[in-house]
């Protein structure tokens, strides 16, 4: 199959669609306000839901920096006593 007539092919069922869509729009089969308040409603939710997600995953990092830069100052305080220690085990 040709580039062309795939191109063809697409068009065509879009064409079909929208002629289908108009069909039922004018009998009122299909409500497409009410399709776009659903849809609309839908992004929405899943917008609030990413910021929410995105919050907890920032204060989860937030306390994760602040748990290593503790272990960190602990580990440093260690080491500098233990040298303390070693340097005046020596003299």
């Amino acid at each position: 199959m040709s580039n062309k007539k795939l191109i063809l092919g697409i068009a065509a069922g879009v064409a079909a669609l929208a002629v289908a869509g108009v069909i039922c729009k004018k009998k009122g089969l299909i409500d497409f306000d009410s399709i776009c308040d659903k849809a609309g409603d839908l992004a929405s939710n899943v917008k609030d839901k990413f910021n929410n997600l995105k919050d907890s995953a920032g204060k989860e990092l937030d306390a994760a920096i602040d748990t290593g830069k503790k272990y960190a100052e602990k580990a440093a305080s260690s080491a500098n006593d233990a040298a303390d220690t070693a340097k005046n085990a020596t003299t």
